[in-house]
């Protein structure tokens, strides 16, 4: 794979599983380690099944070789998007620690901006900036280690 730009590629995967957890109404919340215990489990599924497609869309390109732009928009379209839109369903369904629903709505938006970044724009993947940046380090911060990376 195209190793100079796989990982920020990785980092949008991970990042992306980064989002806010509202739950059932009738749901009891998670403690703050169970909601990053299941949340990381959901990320950590989701960049396996990421990479695995990465892989198969840009395996065959050189070391020194980029993906077109034609290539990029697949990749947000086909494995991006839909990767992180179900990363944050799930998310979504555990019923956040009580108190944190603020901090992880904030984590939600983050992502929500950074997967438009590259909707709008697929080239970004190829710059040096990180559109998950800042949601990746809130998710840190927060406590997750497979949905920060």
């Amino acid at each position: 794979m195209f190793k100079r730009y796989g990982c920020t590629i990785a980092v949008a995967l991970l990042a992306a599983g980064a989002g806010a957890g509202c739950g059932g109404d009738d749901e009891e919340p998670l403690s703050k380690a169970e909601y990053i215990k299941q949340g990381d489990a959901i990320c950590k599924k989701a960049q396996a099944e990421g990479e695995k497609d990465v892989e198969e869309m840009f395996g065959d390109l050189g070391a020194n070789e980029e993906p077109s732009e034609e290539q990029l928009k697949t990749l947000v379209d086909d494995v991006l998007k839909p990767n992180t839109e179900g990363q944050l369903e799930e998310l979504r369904d555990l019923p956040a620690p009580e108190g944190d629903e603020e901090t992880l709505n904030g984590i939600y938006d983050g992502v929500e901006e950074g997967l438009e970044k590259i909707e709008d724009d697929p080239m970004i993947l190829l710059s040096e900036d990180d559109p998950f940046e800042k949601a990746s380090q809130e998710a840190e911060d927060y406590g997750f280690e497979e949905c920060s990376n």
